[in-house]
């Protein structure tokens, strides 16, 4: 089959009602283009400080060429908890670091079925968690734990089992789409990661059942995430996995490198060219280091190391795991943005010394913390459970008090709540919340959630849909429930048809095609 005739077949399936999305198995690339030659070869014993290069962990001044400045890992390297003590990262890559380079750690874990040293992972760990011994590159965490995933999407769900609340994970590569004709692409088409819509719905496992801090590679495919083809997909408005979409500035010009991504869901950015870090090549196993590292692939394990410094804090002041939409919105409130002060294209660049004191300051008496777990979408009249997961840092005690209007039942005072969806005839976009008090401080969550009606539920030759809060105590009263009709056996409330039915003994009769 030619592309052509795949993307014509897409096409069909998409106009099925019965069909909800129709999504091709992408090219995973491994962005080693981004990858930058080794420095000259230094003996064991006499590895130059390169850490004055490593301008993306200085403050916010710039320092010429340089048109913008850093991360301002510096300052967090004095704060309890700014190295990354106690913190664990995971770089999920192609390939993987050099686990015997003079200055990076082996991995506290490793899930891979055969990949290779390379230089790509050599240098995102590098970044993240290269060692404060004097020599080479220091990390933005070095006092972190590194582990390594090889990238599969298989495997990413495999790893969900060894995280833990507050782990940062870094995804490395990004999906080849070219040609990509519908947004103007014809070359270097390259999307994030969370375009494959089964690797977002992990990430948002990750994220909002997990409270894993995640961030992936904006992508250096230089296209515009809310251009009109997308249709919303990159919206977080319609869905937010609860990731951070990491984006490139260009350190000469301050500005947004050419070839990355842009857009309303680019959170952050850092730079994008001239990042000195660790290495690996053939004849620099264990010693390599580049001053030209770039792309998203750089600004990627600079957020990410960015990310796990705060996350440190937070644990070092007594302020637990900070949930991961949480922790994103102190780093784009506190951070700063390209030279043009333009927020909305690539986000802003993480300013730790701003995001710590704006943590410290909101949590000086520590109010609560939470995440609130959904499904991202349910069918009409289906039932499902919402859970917020809170904690009291100075452990008191927290109510709850939930407002999910439409829905059966819409309040709730506990951490759980059971519901059953609203009976709709067209796809029904709302949102659910949940309002977390420790008698002082109250903490308010919402989800968005769509419903989504039956295919054909609201045309079946007339008969009306089932309704799940209406009470059905006619006989043989019809309804139309997904391409089905069913009649009333005996009195029933939110009783499905589709499983509360049968020849006898049941509420509905048992179900046939709609006529």
């Amino acid at each position: 089959m030619t592309v052509k005739q795949a993307q014509a077949l897409a096409l069909r399936l998409k106009q099925d009602p019965a069909i909800e999305a129709v999504d091709f198995e992408p090219q995973v690339e491994g962005m080693h283009g981004d990858n930058g030659p080794p420095t000259v070869a230094s003996a064991d014993n006499d590895i130059p400080d390169h850490s004055p290069r490593q301008h993306y962990e200085f403050g916010q001044q710039a320092v010429p060429p340089y048109m913008i400045g850093g991360v301002n890992a510096l300052h967090a390297w004095t704060v309890p908890g700014g190295k990354g003590e106690n913190v664990r990262v995971i770089s999920a890559e192609i390939d993987h670091w050099s686990y015997e380079h003079v200055d990076l750690p082996r991995p506290f874990l490793e899930l891979t079925v055969g990949a290779v040293t390379g230089a790509h992972d050599t240098s995102s760990a590098g970044i993240i968690v290269s060692r404060e011994n004097g020599y080479g590159t220091t990390g933005i965490v070095p006092q972190a734990q590194l582990g390594y995933l090889q990238w599969g999407t298989d495997r990413l769900l495999q790893l969900a089992d060894q995280l833990r609340e507050g782990d940062v994970v870094q995804l490395g590569v990004h999906l080849n789409y070219t040609p990509f004709a519908a947004v103007g692409c014809s070359e270097k088409c390259y999307m994030p990661l969370e375009y494959n819509r089964t690797v977002r719905d992990i990430i948002a496992y990750l994220t909002q059942e997990k409270g894993v801090h995640v961030v992936l590679a904006a992508a250096n495919g230089n296209i515009d995430l809310d251009h009109p083809y997308f249709n919303g997909y990159f919206d977080r408005n319609l869905y937010d996995s609860g990731s951070v979409y990491a984006g490139a500035v260009d350190p000469k010009t301050g500005l947004r490198a050419s070839f990355s991504e842009y857009g309303s869901r680019v959170d952050l950015f850092s730079w994008g060219y001239s990042v000195t870090t660790t290495t690996w090549s053939a004849n620099l196993p264990t010693t390599g280091y580049t001053h030209t590292f770039s792309g998203t692939s750089s600004a990627n394990p600079i957020i990410a190391g960015v990310m796990a410094s705060l996350q440190g804090v937070a644990r070092a002041h007594g302020l637990g795991n900070i949930a991961p939409k949480a922790l994103r919105g102190i780093l784009v409130a506190t951070g700063y943005p390209p030279i043009n002060g333009n927020r909305s294209e690539i986000g802003v660049q993480p300013d730790l010394h701003a995001a710590i004191q704006k943590m410290l300051d909101d949590h000086a008496d520590k109010p609560p913390t939470g995440r609130l777990a959904l499904p991202e979408d349910v069918k009409s009249g289906e039932a499902f459970s919402a859970h917020v997961y809170a904690e009291s840092p100075t452990n008191k005690p927290l109510t709850y008090q939930w407002a999910a209007a439409g829905f059966t039942p819409e309040a709730g005072t506990q951490a759980t709540l059971h519901l059953i969806a609203p009976s709709v005839n067209a796809d029904t976009h709302t949102s659910i919340s949940v309002t977390v008090s420790d008698g002082r401080h109250s903490l308010t969550l919402a989800e968005n959630i769509t419903i989504k009606a039956a295919p054909g539920n609201g045309d079946c030759n007339g008969i009306p849909p089932w309704d799940a809060s209406k009470t059905y105590q006619v006989y043989a009263e019809p309804v139309a429930y997904f391409g089905k009709e069913y009649k009333q056996n005996f009195y029933n409330v939110n009783k499905p048809p589709d499983i509360n039915s049968g020849p006898f003994g049941q509420p509905w009769l048992s179900g046939v095609p709609c006529p």
